[in-house]
């Protein structure tokens, strides 16, 4: 009923139809220009997490919080460290900065020896920047006011990363392969385009669809983020979806409008018929690709849920577009679709004869095409048996930017492990951190943490060098004492304003695993029990540990939920338990054979100088997977609608099971083939970008699309359709009559 509703409102008011999206669209417009204003680069810790713990009394509790720090690596071409003139410059740079009120506290050669913050051969300086902020849009305007000042300092040369440092470089690259995308994706797409339709009217209006489609969910997304923040990348990947379905969805309606107009001359009957079919194939399919990417809500992280609402925003839109938008633009232009034609002969026509051939040569040897297609996949899905996943954190930045610059200069000199902390937050009674028995505890704890075996360096109130322990008791033998001492920063930094706290943070050795590090948490809690004192560990490293086991405690449940669903959604709409669990094998090897790809090129480095890697990173980031898999099996079931849909059509014409799958492949292998070709233009563009997610997201849906429309689709699901026969038709008779009740099935 919906369906017929759209195309007789199509059909009859396609003027109507047209000028409300142009009116959202010119509405959208400003909305959408400001939608990196609600993005954020930061993943947050998992709700009730130690981690979020620690971070929560480090807000509450202590005025000088460390949260929102940075790190600061400086240079002089011209003198060395220790050098007068490369100390005055120096000192220069750190007091303009705390003269702007832009820093609550240093740490850094001058006034610590705990780590050792200066390069052996002299060249640069490690400096710890708290910032003074409470807030992380506080810290970010920080670092550009941070940036500004230390443009105006020429005679030296820095790099700033960590914290909200790394965080506003994100922001920059997300921006940049979103232009990225549209620059060289939509003039790309058009020669595809052209190539699949033999004429630049029919090839631009599926660019201008994926654009329409893009603005208008930008809009949507600037409107949700004032209620909640969306991830940095949620732009990039929403303009990489956006341009791959909203060209996609309109190939196939313009695709099916030809079709019809070369059977009837009247353009708004070719386009009711066309909102009919293809409206209603687009429709299934893009509710089918949603629903996997509903995947992405179910961990209970901010980060993957709110890319999860964008992508879904994006279909949603898209989808839209493609039933409605389209067909009435199609009604108006008629035969004129086919202007400025590039080609005497009709692309889709030509293909059609190949297409035939290619099925009748499947159908002689099925079981041929379908055991060669599954091992191919399986052969490609080994590798990923043995897939690590872990937090990049700033590895995950080209070498070019600062974040990835600093990595290296604080490799060098074993400090790595500055980004990747362990904090320690020590609870006392009510008599507080100066009771005499319980500095005597913080000094035994910390001794005993730097003796680990994976500890580079320990910060925390006794860090101080030069000073015998008992004199530093006697410091600390009241706030008032302390305060009025040269010890007054390294106490507002490390115990809160109530004296209940005490923070220790422990900075790992350089590259150390996930497993290292784990043992290393238990070890800090072991002393900690030892020592008798009540801990909570937390920090970067337990943060990224603690999200990624809450994530991939959720990718159980989230797999089987879009299993379920697409089981009963495509079981309702071609009347088969078979096609659904076919499919769902099918896209499952298919999302296996992307992940062995990505294990082997990101985890263990073959061939990872092709995609800007000079090594591999020992693992795949924690995020990719989830993406990948939610991503990947939605845009598969694309392909599986467009093609199923034609088999169904013909086998409720009557048709033979033989017949039923030639014709669907003659009449969508070529639509099929120009989708995905315009899908791996679109998602090979962000193999390019400066942040290794988003490569391995672009490297990962390039394979998997590029195998599901050449193997997968055009060989391996008509050789199983073909080896199941009549089963393929088999379906309860309940599930059956809740179709009919429902008008559910694909008609």
């Amino acid at each position: 009923m919906l369906f017929r509703f759209v195309a007789h409102l199509i059909s009859r008011y396609p003027r109507w139809v047209l000028f409300a999206w142009f009116i959202l669209f010119v509405a959208a417009l400003p909305l959408a220009a400001r939608v990196g204003t609600v993005l954020t680069a930061q993943p947050g810790s998992p709700p009730g997490s130690v981690a979020a713990q620690v971070t929560e009394i480090q807000d509450i509790n202590f005025s000088n919080q460390g949260e929102y720090s940075v790190i600061l690596i400086t240079r002089s071409n011209e003198s060395k460290v220790g050098d007068e003139a490369f100390n005055q410059a120096y000192t220069a740079v750190i007091d303009d900065l705390t003269r702007r009120d832009l820093l609550s506290s240093v740490q850094d050669y001058r006034n610590t020896t705990v780590l050792p913050l200066i390069a052996d051969d002299l060249t640069y300086v490690i400096s710890l920047l708290n910032l003074n902020a409470q807030t992380v849009g506080e810290a970010k305007l920080a670092v550009d006011a941070i940036r500004e000042a230390l443009a105006e300092h020429d005679s030296l040369t820095f790099n700033l990363a960590g914290g909200a440092a790394t965080t506003r470089e994100l922001e920059e690259v997300s921006e940049k392969d979103a232009r990225r995308a549209e620059l060289f994706g939509l003039p790309l797409s058009l020669i595809v385009l052209v190539v699949a339709f033999g004429a630049l009217v029919a090839s631009g209006l599926p660019l201008i669809a994926a654009f329409t489609s893009i603005v208008l969910s930008f809009a949507l997304l600037y409107l949700l983020g004032q209620l909640v923040p969306f991830a940095i990348f949620t732009q990039s990947i929403v303009t990489m979806l956006g341009l791959a379905t909203g060209i996609d969805y309109s190939l196939l309606i313009v695709n099916r409008f030809r079709e019809e107009l070369r059977k009837d001359a009247d353009a708004r009957a070719a386009a009711h018929r066309t909102a009919l079919t293809a409206g209603k194939a687009v429709a299934f399919s893009g509710l089918t690709v949603m629903i996997a990417l509903a995947a992405l809500l179910v961990p209970p992280l901010n980060f993957i849920r709110s890319i999860g609402v964008g992508t879904i925003v994006v279909l949603f839109v898209s989808v839209i577009v493609a039933m409605t938008a389209i067909p009435a633009t199609l009604a108006l232009l008629g035969h004129r679709i086919n202007w400025l034609k590039v080609s005497r002969r009709e692309p889709g026509l030509r293909s059609r004869r190949y297409w035939r051939e290619r099925a009748n040569r499947i159908l002689q040897r099925p079981w041929l095409y379908a055991l060669t297609g599954i091992i191919i996949l399986l052969l490609l899905a080994i590798p990923a048996l043995k897939m690590q996943v872990a937090d990049p954190g700033a590895k995950g930045l080209a070498d070019s930017t600062d974040a990835h610059k600093a990595i290296v200069a604080l490799e060098a000199v074993g400090l790595e492990g500055l980004l990747n902390s362990f904090d320690i937050m020590v609870k006392f009674d009510e008599r507080g951190f100066f009771y005499p028995s319980h500095v005597r505890d913080i000094s035994q704890f910390t001794r005993e943490l730097e003796s680990l075996d994976f500890v580079d360096g320990v910060y925390s109130a006794m860090s101080v060098d030069g000073v015998p322990r008992l004199l530093l008791y006697q410091y600390y033998a009241t706030r008032e004492n302390a305060l009025g001492s040269e010890l007054a920063p390294l106490v507002e930094g490390t115990i809160s304003d109530d004296d209940r706290y005490a923070l220790v943070q422990v900075y790992p050795v350089s590259n150390i695993t996930p497993h290292e590090g784990r043992l290393l948490r238990d070890e800090i809690n072991a002393i900690a029990a030892d020592v008798g004192v009540d801990v909570l560990v937390g920090g970067n490293f337990v943060r990224e540990a603690e999200w990624t086991n809450v994530l991939y405690e959720s990718f159980p449940l989230a797999v089987s939920l879009v299993y379920l669903a697409t089981l009963i959604l495509l079981g309702l709409a071609f009347r088969s338990l078979v096609i659904p669990l076919k499919s769902i094998v099918l896209n499952t090897l298919t999302v296996g054979a992307a992940f062995g790809v990505i294990t082997l090129i990101f985890q263990y480095g073959y061939g990872s100088a092709l995609f800007g890697l000079s090594e591999g990173l020992g693992f795949v980031d924690n995020s990719a997977p989830i993406f990948i898999f939610a991503i990947v099996f939605g845009l598969s079931m694309d392909y599986e609608v467009f093609l199923v849909a034609r088999i169904y059509e013909a086998h409720k014409r009557g048709l033979s099971d033989r017949d039923t799958v030639t014709e669907a492949l003659a009449a969508t292998g070529g639509v099929i083939t120009s989708a995905a070709t315009v899908m791996i233009v679109v998602f090979s563009l962000f193999i390019f970008s400066e942040v290794v997610l988003v490569k391995t997201l672009g490297l990962g849906l390039t394979v998997a699309i590029l195998l599901d429309a050449t193997l997968v689709r055009v060989a391996l699901v008509p050789a199983v359709m073909t080896l199941a026969g009549r089963w393929n038709w088999w379906f309860p008779a309940p599930m059956a009559k809740l179709a009919d009740r429902f008008g559910l099935d694909h008609d």
